[in-house]
């Protein structure tokens, strides 16, 4: 009988030492650089509003905006609504304070080949300056697209959005096309010509 005591009283020391020694390794392990590493792989990105513009062929679907080494990245996927190739897209990025103040208006221009009907990732280069706020709100917009026979300009684009972001998603800019006449045409048929 006191054999199995001492047994038990022998097991029951041998399971608080595993125990001690699982809880400092659990402990080194989550206050290590590994978890510190792992963040640092996995930069915070903030989540952008995207305003979308039905008469828009282009779509903006699950914008994020994050930090790099070489400046703001905002990765994206985008939608070709249209039977025309997409060659590029004209964009506008509105910060805005937790107040509902407007600090600062970034617009730029991609270049994005999307044939039609397609969707596909990107990853956009905005030209940000000063530093962003962990308060600050992100609202993203299409001014133009670039499309390989057609321009599309939404005019008023700035105002709807900035109502957009006021909670105001009612107000819609008049969409306008023209042709482009000014990247290449790499279908176009050239007539020959023979002369005699």
């Amino acid at each position: 009988m006191v054999i199995k005591r001492f047994e038990v009283y022998l097991f029951k020391i041998r399971l608080i030492v595993l125990q001690a020694c699982l809880a400092s390794l659990a402990a080194a392990f989550f206050s290590s650089g590994a978890i510190s590493a792992n963040r640092q792989e996995q930069p915070q990105s903030a989540a952008v509003a995207f305003f979308d513009i039905p008469d828009l062929p282009a779509r903006v679907d699950e914008p994020k905006l994050r930090k790099s080494d070489e400046g703001s990245v905002l990765d994206c996927a985008v939608a070709n609504r249209s039977s025309e190739q997409l060659l590029g897209l004209r964009l506008m990025l509105l910060v805005v304070e937790h107040s509902g103040k407007l600090r600062s208006r970034i617009t730029w221009t991609e270049a994005s080949e999307l044939t039609s009907y397609s969707i596909k990732a990107f990853a956009f280069h905005p030209i940000m300056k000063g530093e962003l706020r962990s308060t600050d709100q992100f609202y993203l917009g299409i001014d133009e697209v670039i499309g390989h026979e057609t321009l599309w300009h939404a005019v008023g684009a700035e105002k709807a959005l900035r109502a957009y972001s006021r909670g105001q998603p009612d107000v819609m800019p008049e969409v306008r096309t023209v042709a482009n006449k000014f990247d290449p045409r790499t279908n176009a048929i050239v007539p020959l010509f023979r002369r005699y």
